[in-house]
């Protein structure tokens, strides 16, 4: 090996070590996670106009997957919703691969 391979090749090896200890904290950073059952738009006036009782639909059917969403923009995964100790909780059913790039 060339004295050249040998330095790009400790170089890289320190980027490596770099990265991984920047990754290791990165892994206790919190993230608000949501369950989002579904979106629609409405004009302000509609908005402004709701009352106790009514139904504002929704664009999924009942029974779709709902999306697991990370700090209310990013679709991290997909599930359905379940019941835990009296509790709503979501059971993953995919996870979406487009999340990571």
């Amino acid at each position: 090996m060339t004295t050249d391979a040998v330095e790009e090749a400790k170089i890289l090896n320190d980027q490596d070590d770099i990265w991984s200890a920047r990754s290791a904290r990165l892994k206790d950073v919190h993230l608000m996670i949501s369950a989002q059952i579904g979106r629609t738009k409405l004009p302000i006036r509609s908005v402004l106009d709701l009352a106790v009782g009514q139904v504002i639909e929704l664009d999924r059917q009942v029974g779709s997957p709902i999306d697991i969403v990370a700090n209310n923009e990013i679709i991290i995964a997909k599930g359905e919703v379940v019941e835990v100790n009296g509790e709503y909780g979501v059971r993953i059913t995919e996870v979406v691969n487009s999340a990571v790039s």
